[in-house]
């Protein structure tokens, strides 16, 4: 039977290989640019709010509302509307303006993410419901171990603006995005759209970085694990 034999170098390569967790990137889907909602989890509730989101182009103005969404790119969470643009809003016979009013309420619920910036800036507008003084609220919040840490809401207006959370204390902890309309009187709806961790410059992170997972599926635990594989 013929031998093989294995150079010293070779072996060494070949543990190093096994003991090495070997990463790959993927992003997430934090401006609802897939159209869908993917990467995010809707509850059961019943009529739900989110279930004609994310809505497609500036239907506040198509319905001469006065006040444009400034999101961006082409899809955005705004649970009083109802139109999913030129293809799919088509196929479902919505027609630009359309509303589904403050009635419906729901929630959705991101996948898990790594704190890893100073900041985190997200576009919001919307009702004006907060998590703490409203018993039906309608925000934004960042949760951490199930429990809500930072919250955000709209002004009342359907024109989103820039906000900004501190989340430098919460590096390295594991987190989730909540977006609430729990809400079914006036303004009883959030927008919301491109969300982003910024560093302590103040320049984005790209997700497909803070989503970076290992070989067995686990994400990388700290921003400093991750950089060594770029």
């Amino acid at each position: 039977m013929p031998r093989i034999f294995f150079s010293c170098p070779l072996m060494a390569f070949a543990v190093f290989l096994v003991s090495i967790n070997l990463v790959q990137a993927r992003s997430f889907n934090n401006d609802f640019e897939t159209g869908d909602l993917t990467d995010w989890k809707m509850d059961n509730t019943k009529n739900n709010a989110f279930e004609f989101q994310p809505t497609w182009g500036d239907n506040p103005t198509a319905r001469n509302r006065g006040q444009p969404s400034k999101h961006q790119g082409d899809w955005w969470i705004g649970t009083f509307e109802k139109y999913q643009g030129p293809i799919k809003g088509k196929k479902l016979k919505q027609k630009p303006g359309g509303t589904q009013g403050d009635g419906p309420q729901g929630q959705i619920t991101s996948i898990k993410f790594t704190i890893v910036g100073a900041t985190m800036n997200f576009l919001i507008g919307g009702g004006n419901h907060p998590w703490k003084d409203d018993p039906m609220p309608c925000c934004v919040n960042l949760k951490i171990d199930g429990k809500v840490v930072l919250t955000a809401t709209g002004n009342a207006t359907e024109t989103m603006t820039r906000e900004e959370w501190d989340v430098a204390k919460y590096k390295g902890k594991t987190a989730q995005i909540e977006v609430l309309d729990k809400h079914s009187g006036g303004w009883g709806h959030p927008n919301f759209d491109d969300i982003h961790q910024a560093d302590a410059r103040g320049k984005n992170i790209p997700w497909d970085r803070i989503l970076t997972v290992d070989a067995r599926g686990k994400l990388a635990a700290t921003w400093a694990q991750m950089k060594k594989y770029y």
